[in-house]
Order: C-alpha cells, then sequence, then structure tokens
C-alpha cells in the first residue's frame, strides 16, 4: 500500500494504477485505497473503472469531500453532468468554501449547456482559490463558449496570466549548420481531436531542415501515441516530470522552438513554458485565443482566423500562416459518404456534433430560427451530455421554450468507435456550427463524411474558423456574417436535393484535394514561420 501510494504522490499515475489494481486482487480494502485507486483510474482516463473505486470509497466514508470532488469530475467525463452538479451540491451544502466543488460545479452546470451559470461558479472558486492554476485554465477555457468581444477577453487573460511568474527569456545564439530543433509539448498525443491535425505535420516535416522532439504529457497513452513515437525524431514521455525536470530536459536537447499545443485546455502543461526553456515559445492549434502569459512569445493563426488588426487582443506576437491555419488528416479507417438521408426521408435533417458547452443561447435562436423557416426540418445533436436523459430533457425544454416540439429532436449521446461516431453523418444532410464557440475537428469531419456545414462567422479567432475551413475547400459561401444570412442559407440548401446530393458525393474528394488536407503545402508554410521567428530577438 505505501508503495502504490507513494507513486501517486509522485503523480506517477499508471503506475500507481498498477500497483493498487495488485492489491484490489488479493483481496485488500480500504478507503485510503478506494480513493487513491480511484484517483489514478480518472487520471488515466478509466472512468468507470474509477467511479468504481470512488463509490466503494463513498460507502466507507459517505462524507469525504475528495471522493465526492473526484467522483464529480469522473461523471463529468462519462457524461452525467447532472450527477456531477448533484455531488457538487451536496458538499457545498456543508462545505461553501471547498474551491474544487465550486470548479466541478461550473463544469457540470456548462456541460449542461449552462455556461453564464457555470462560469459564475468557477469565478467564485477563483475567489476562494486565486492561485489555483486548474480553476483559472477553465475558467478562461469556458469564457470562450460565450464571448463576442476581442477586447474584453483579452482584457481577462491579461489580467490573470499577465503577471504570472516567468524565467528570463534565453538569448537566442548564432546557430550552426544544424537542424532546427522544434520540440512539441502535448497531453493530447493520443487518440484525441488534436492528434488529427499534428499528425500530418510531424509527418511532413523536411529532416533535412528540422529535427522533431514530441514531449508527451498524457498519462493514458493509446495506440495513436504509439504512432507518434514512430513518427517523430524523438518522443519523451514527460507525463511524470514535474516542471523543472521537463524543462531540464528541454533545455539539454537544445530545442530552439518550443511549441505549446493545449493553451488553457485540460492537462496542459504552461508551468513548463513558464520556465523558458527555449529561446522561443510558440502557442498553436489547442486554444482559441490569447494565453496573456508572459513566456509566450508567438501564437500562430491565419489571416482569415486572426485579420490585420486583431494584434491587441494577443500578448503573444501574430504569425499568420498560409490559409488555412491548420492541417486535416481525417481517421485511417472512414466508413463511405452515405446517400443524402433526405432524398428516403422526404424532409432535411440538420446536424451538430459539436460539445454541449458550444450550443449557446445564441445558437438555439439561430437553429430554432432554421427549424421554423424549414417547417419540415428535424435536428440530429450528438454530444456526450446528450447520453444523459436529464440533459436532453433540459434542451427539449430549451428548444420548447423557442418553439420547437420534441419530435422534430434527436439527441444522441456518445459512441466509442471512431466508426460508429462518423457514420452517425450519414444521417445528417446539412450540418449547423455553433456560435460563438465554432466547431474545428466535428467541422473538418462532417465535410469529410459529405455533409456542408454552415457556419455565422463573428470576430474573435474561436468564431472565424469555420471561415478559415470552409475557404479552404472553396466553400467560403458557407460562412455567414448575419443571423439572417445563416438562417436563409440553411433553408435555401434545403429546397434543392439534387443539388445537395451532388454536393456530398463530391465533397470528400474536393476536401482531400484541398490545402485542408495538403500536409506538404502546409508544413511547408509552417516551416517557413519557424525560420522567420529564429530571425528575429523576442
Amino acid at each position: 500500500m505505501e508503495e502504490a501510494t507513494a507513486l501517486a504522490k509522485a503523480g506517477r499515475w499508471r503506475e500507481a494504477a498498477e500497483a493498487f489494481a495488485a492489491l484490489s486482487a488479493l483481496g485488500e480494502s480500504s478507503y485510503d485505497l478506494h480513493v487513491t485507486y480511484g484517483t489514478a483510474l480518472m487520471r488515466c482516463n478509466r472512468y468507470e473503472a474509477a467511479r468504481d473505486q470512488l463509490e466503494a470509497a463513498l460507502r466507507l466514508q459517505p462524507s469525504s469531500l475528495e471522493a465526492l470532488n473526484n467522483l464529480a469530475g469522473t461523471n463529468l467525463r462519462l457524461g452525467d453532468p447532472c450527477a456531477a452538479e448533484q455531488a457538487c451540491r451536496l458538499i457545498l451544502a456543508a462545505h461553501p468554501e471547498d474551491h474544487a466543488a465550486w470548479t466541478n460545479l461550473g463544469l457540470a452546470l456548462s456541460h449542461q449547456g449552462r455556461v453564464s451559470e457555470g462560469l459564475d461558479a468557477l469565478q467564485q472558486a477563483l475567489a476562494l482559490a486565486p492561485e489555483d492554476r486548474l480553476i483559472r485554465d477553465n475558467l478562461l477555457l469556458h469564457l470562450n463558449y460565450v464571448a463576442t468581444n476581442g477586447a474584453d477577453l483579452a482584457h481577462i487573460h491579461f489580467l490573470l496570466c499577465g503577471q504570472l511568474p516567468s524565467s528570463p527569456p534565453k538569448r537566442t545564439d548564432a546557430r550552426d549548420s544544424r537542424r532546427i530543433r522544434i520540440g512539441y509539448v502535448s497531453g493530447d498525443f493520443r487518440s484525441h481531436s488534436v492528434s488529427f491535425f499534428m499528425a500530418p505535420i510531424i509527418h511532413a516535416h523536411d529532416r533535412s531542415a528540422f529535427e522533431v522532439f514530441c514531449y508527451s504529457t498524457t498519462h493514458a497513452p493509446d495506440q495513436r501515441t504509439e504512432s507518434f513515437r514512430h513518427l517523430a525524431d524523438h518522443f519523451i514521455d514527460l507525463s511524470t516530470t514535474t516542471a523543472a525536470e521537463a524543462a531540464r530536459h528541454i533545455e539539454k536537447d537544445h530545442i530552439d522552438i518550443l511549441v505549446d499545443l493545449g493553451g488553457h485546455t485540460s492537462g496542459n502543461r504552461l508551468d513548463i513554458f513558464a520556465l523558458r526553456p527555449a529561446p522561443i515559445q510558440v502557442t498553436y492549434l489547442g486554444y482559441p485565443a490569447t494565453t496573456g502569459c508572459p513566456f509566450m512569445d508567438v501564437r500562430l493563426v491565419d489571416s482569415l482566423t486572426d485579420p490585420e488588426g486583431s494584434e491587441p487582443f494577443s500578448s503573444e506576437r501574430l504569425v499568420r500562416l498560409p490559409e488555412p491555419f491548420l492541417c486535416y488528416d481525417p481517421h485511417p479507417v472512414c466508413p463511405d459518404v452515405a446517400p443524402l438521408p433526405a432524398l428516403d426521408r422526404g424532409f432535411i435533417t440538420f446536424g451538430s456534433f459539436n460539445h454541449s458547452s458550444k450550443i449557446s443561447e445564441d445558437t438555439l435562436d439561430l437553429w430554432s430560427q432554421v427549424l421554423v423557416d424549414v417547417p419540415d426540418s428535424r435536428l440530429f445533436l450528438k454530444a456526450r451530455a446528450f447520453s444523459n436523459a436529464a440533459v436532453r430533457e433540459l434542451y427539449v425544454q430549451r428548444f420548447a421554450q423557442r418553439g420547437i416540439a420534441a419530435d422534430r429532436l434527436t439527441l444522441a449521446g456518445h459512441t466509442e468507435g471512431a466508426q460508429d461516431h462518423l457514420s452517425a453523418y450519414g444521417k445528417v444532410d446539412i450540418a449547423l456550427d455553433t456560435y460563438p464557440y465554432h466547431g474545428t475537428t466535428t467541422t473538418c469531419e462532417a465535410l469529410w463524411m459529405g455533409v456542408p456545414v454552415i457556419s455565422l462567422v463573428g470576430n474573435l479567432h474561436a468564431a472565424r474558423v469555420g471561415l478559415s475551413i470552409l475557404s479552404a475547400v472553396d466553400l467560403d459561401g458557407l460562412a455567414v456574417s448575419h443571423a439572417e444570412e445563416y438562417v436563409a442559407l440553411a433553408a435555401g440548401l434545403s429546397e434543392d436535393l439534387d443539388q445537395l446530393a451532388t454536393l456530398r458525393m463530391n465533397l470528400r474528394g474536393r476536401v482531400a484535394r484541398s490545402p485542408l488536407c495538403d500536409r506538404t503545402r502546409f508544413t511547408k508554410g509552417l516551416e517557413q514561420a519557424y525560420r522567420e521567428m529564429l530571425q528575429i530577438q523576442f
């Protein structure tokens, strides 16, 4: 037990889980074993097993704050935000100062689409624990779900992160003729949406000029992780290291440009970047706004996501890549594009597979108006949270308040396999993007599966990603600037099923030939940006 507990305290979660599993197999049972074992499993993304252990811990100590909070977090990951909310409110009734419970409550509310209430809870958590990184990151991330004003969003990032401790910048020495060393830091070198945009880059890097280091911080490696291990020149597991240990390792590797792929998203390691292990530090891809951090030098975007004039909204120097700012690598095993479902059904089915937190009040208004203007249409939504009956009922009520009957809605939960997930696009005729936080992976997946996406363009990066992606596949006409145009476009596309069916059957080929999937073109542009960074004194 002591060895397993020591592994957990050291953050060696995979090893700790294995050690606790061995103890459990021998019949050992105690509160400490169940709660720590459950925590280790949760950190390894083994959520169903984690829930079993945490529930066992609560049977022994029903009022345990640690077990209740971790169970709330586990239920969130399992797509049950209502159970998570219930656990948090139970804690806060007795312990209103528990910042972890306020944090989990904020996430539980947000996952139910109650983002404004969730932000209030996260702000309460931050007031109780103003130095807590996890709370700060969650608050900043969730602000993106509702933000429409660039100055306001940037101000909060600068306020919360502008004074974070940071080591002095390293001097960029004159380089010899060796290859440029690029280091990518991510907790998402695994089956995660980020991996579908990073794999083509790492694959296409010019190895005669660049040496690629992948620094993985995931506690839940999988087959996708192994593919990155083979793609990179160097794959280094930093999941169990402290920030100081990781920074020392990166310094010894003499990295020229270190790239963060997480921003303020879950599992980020901005604490490593704060120690400035590389002379140039870049944030890219995983986060749709400035980090606000003084130790981040560059943010990679394009001229559509962050047009000229966006500079005041970023603490980093904006470096614009040739559009689009990302490169998509479709899942290696995809089902064929299905025929247009409306041809058999006789009605149009709109759809969105975006995270429930992105379904804002503005989005609900947009989608409801589309359904009003296309009277016989249906709406198919798919998200992890819709696995929960209470969440489904909540959304049914929201649409009912806007005059949309329940029989026009299909709310589907999470499916494990990529094949099942992608096959669900066979039920959708036209995809509707969320606003103000667009889809990224979901938009690319929909297009690959032959489903056109209508997107409302806003002022911030998160509300302009759809424009960048659609422009890359020569469908920029589907990205519009006004809600009335969004609704009219949805209605217009619905009127010509033959044209929609032709677009559907040709769309995958169009995407495959487009800049969106051209890894060679994209990576050359990225490498040129890296070369130019080395000429700048940050």
